[in-house]
């Protein structure tokens, strides 16, 4: 090939006029759309037009949901259930932060301690909700708008605690902190109670052997009254216990969806601006 028609041939593909593209890539403009594709935690293609949507308002990225036989091992699932059980320990540290500081304030309310004793728990709780908001958005993929910082109308300690102590934001998530506790006993006892139950029911055939071995018993003990002990130690009795398992194992995830929804409500209606 001549000079000429190399030099043409390079500006024939710098200037996208050819139509002679590779598969995949838009005509002439070098745009790989396969590459420029964005995914969700479970793996599978999201609209890259709805992206913005992660942003502010509280919304969600739209993401394909896991059917009734894949949700058990779905990302998804898990990060909402790593959601619940973390519950319990940051619902102990706000309740017991906010209860703390609320009657400390109140019962000195009437003398000069009170205020900032009440203004100090403003500022933890508003923290607790930044806290909260950044765990809503890495496990429950749920972003929502921060409360505008707290700005004093003046300069002065005066302004300071009045900033804090007017901030409407700032008790919605000392109600937050407060509600935490049951929400966290609820959601902390059911995910670890059916999760347990699901998987290690489910898995029976495999550890059945351990009570015969080292606990001089035929399988696992049903009840035991008068005397008389059943064991689930037969064929058809450790074939029913894995189905039972497998049936909370695959119903599970949806009790964890149901409570993960209810989190998200209270991350919307509490700790948004």
């Amino acid at each position: 090939m001549s000079s000429t028609s190399g030099n043409w041939y390079l500006d024939h593909r710098a200037d996208g006029s050819g139509s002679d593209s590779p598969s995949g890539t838009a005509s002439g403009t070098g745009y790989d759309r396969q590459a420029d594709r964005e995914y969700d935690y479970d793996g599978f293609p999201v609209d890259r037009d709805l992206r913005d949507r992660r942003a502010g308002g509280g919304e969600r990225l739209p993401v394909r949901q896991p059917n009734f036989l894949s949700a058990p091992f779905s990302a998804r699932t898990w990060r909402e259930t790593l959601h619940l059980v973390l519950n319990l320990p940051i619902g102990i540290l706000t309740f017991s932060c906010a209860v703390t500081l609320f009657v400390a304030g109140v019962g000195t309310v009437l003398t000069f301690v009170g205020l900032p004793v009440l203004a100090v728990l403003i500022v933890t709780c508003r923290g607790f909700g930044a806290m909260e908001r950044a765990r809503a958005a890495s496990t429950l993929d749920l972003r929502v708008t921060a409360p505008e910082p707290l700005r004093p109308a003046r300069p002065g300690i005066g302004a300071r605690l009045s900033a804090a102590l007017l901030n409407g934001p700032g008790w919605r998530s000392m109600l937050y902190s407060v509600l935490m506790l049951p929400m966290a006993v609820l959601s902390f006892s059911a995910t670890v109670l059916l999760w347990t139950f699901g998987i290690g029911y489910a898995s029976y055939p495999l550890w059945q052997w351990v009570f015969p071995t080292y606990a001089d018993m035929p399988g696992l003990q049903l009840y035991s009254h008068n005397g008389h002990t059943v064991y689930l130690s037969s064929a058809p009795q450790i074939a029913g216990v894995c189905l039972a398992g497998l049936l909370v194992m695959f119903v599970t995830p949806w009790v964890v969806r149901a409570l993960a929804n209810l989190q998200r409500l209270m991350v919307r209606g509490l700790l948004s601006a």
